[in-house]
Order: structure tokens, then sequence, then C-alpha cells
């Protein structure tokens, strides 16, 4: 539809605290546990994303003296298969947190050849065995501004 480039932000299970708290996560691969990636890329357990990508989410995130880690996400789209074996099977993988999009934003903007960058910020928690609800409204609109002005920095970055 004309689109040049993508930047997606959003939020996530976080499955590391200890390495994400306070933090944005840039991924820099997805384990593919959803369909739609696999509509667009040859099957795979993962995918990764442009470095160029994750390198200019760097530049920018450094530059606004934001925080950040990089790491792997589990791009799930099936929300009640988040079980504690799955979760803590992600965990040895080294994935940090769990989100719905990554994966397939990757294998398209692959396929479409459209420079895609992503990066998370940390809702629920499913670090410890319990699961831990954190209301979005908790970040409240100063944060909300923020990441929209990290994302359209990102988006003229790329």
């Amino acid at each position: 539809m004309g689109a040049g480039k993508f930047v997606l932000f959003g939020s996530c299970g976080v499955l590391d605290d200890e390495k994400t708290k306070g933090k944005i996560i840039i991924p820099v691969s997805a384990v593919r546990d959803e369909g739609t990636s696999y509509h667009y890329m040859a099957p795979s357990s993962e995918i990764t994303a442009n470095p160029r990508s994750v390198q200019t989410l760097e530049t920018v995130l450094t530059a606004c003296s934001c925080p950040y880690v990089k790491g792997k996400t589990w791009t799930s789209d099936a929300i009640y298969r988040e079980t504690l074996p799955m979760i803590e099977e992600r965990r040895q993988e080294g994935c940090l947190a769990v989100e719905m999009e990554c994966a397939s934003m990757l294998a398209v903007s692959k396929y479409r050849q459209i420079p895609f960058a992503q990066f998370l910020y940390g809702a629920d928690s499913l670090s410890s065995d319990t699961w831990e609800i954190r209301d979005l409204t908790l970040y409240g609109l100063t944060d909300a501004e923020k990441y929209m002005v990290l994302a359209f920095e990102c988006g003229l970055a790329l």
C-alpha cells in the first residue's frame, strides 16, 4: 500500500525482569511461534532482525538517553499456550520477552524488502511462577508520548 518503512513499538510480556527492568527491549531475533511469518518466509525456528535496523535503534535510543537491552523475543499468537514449561523453555533459549507481532513483521519486511525496526517496553511480567499483570495505564501519558517520539526518531533515521 505504498509504505516505505515500518517502525513498530508496543508492550510485551517480560520473561527476564533482571535484564529488562527500566529498559527498552530491541529484538535482534524472534522465535517463530505464530502463523503469519510462515506465509512470507521458509520455515525456521527463528528469524533475525536486520543489523542496520538494530543499529539505528541503538543510535536513536542512545541519543535520547534511553536505556535499552538487545535480545531475542518470542512471538506467539496463542496467549493461552504461554504455559510455565513453555516460558521456561523460551527463557532457556535466551528470550527476554513474549509478544505477538515481531516475527511476522520481520518476515513481511524481508519479503517486501522494506526497512523495519521494532522496540518493546515491558508490561506484564512472566519472569516468575506467578503472572504479574501490569496495567498499561501505569505507564502514563508521558511514557506513551516518549515512545511515540522515539518511534518517529527511529523512522526518520531508518
